[in-house]
């Protein structure tokens, strides 16, 4: 019988392999459009960080929002061993460095089939959370994978609705 750890990874890897196959189908029926699955998701999770965990977007600087978003995805969700966000307030750029995802395996298999992190969670609500404070959307710019040390770096750009 498979000790607590084993059924945890398991378990992770089942769902790591749901969550990458429905990306895979999403993107073979949608293409570059199933990008926009994102943004409900992301903020589905963004508001049940505000109702459950506190989270304050309103009246924060972005900075302090992202630094939040760092910390209850690390502390509270598990959902990496680190994290690190920063955006450039001058060129709208956002950095996302994700270290230790225990999505890292639907990514990666997302990032070997060309199509976009669909599965990326620290994306979807960062982006959520700069939208609804900003007031801007965002473009996917690129995904960069370092396998040996297993980071993820998303890179997007928040630009205005108009």
């Amino acid at each position: 019988m498979a000790t607590e750890e084993q059924k945890k990874q398991r378990m992770f890897k089942l769902f790591n392999t749901i969550i990458a196959g429905m990306a895979k189908g999403l993107y073979d029926l949608f293409g570059d459009a199933a990008v926009g699955v994102l943004s409900p998701i992301g903020e589905e999770i963004l508001e049940e960080m505000e109702h459950e965990l506190g989270l304050e977007i309103h009246g924060e600087d972005p900075e302090s929002i992202l630094t939040e978003i760092e910390r209850l995805l690390i502390d509270e969700y598990g959902m990496m061993k680190d994290c690190s966000i920063k955006l450039n307030p001058e060129t709208h750029e956002v950095d996302l460095i994700v270290e230790g995802s225990v999505l890292w395996h639907a990514v990666e298999e997302l990032v070997d089939a060309n199509i976009p992190p669909l599965s990326c969670v620290e994306m979807m609500i960062t982006e959520a959370a700069l939208r609804k404070r900003l007031g801007r959307k965002a473009q996917f710019k690129g995904i960069t994978l370092d396998r040996e040390k297993r980071i993820i770096d998303v890179d997007f750009h928040m630009y205005d609705e108009d």
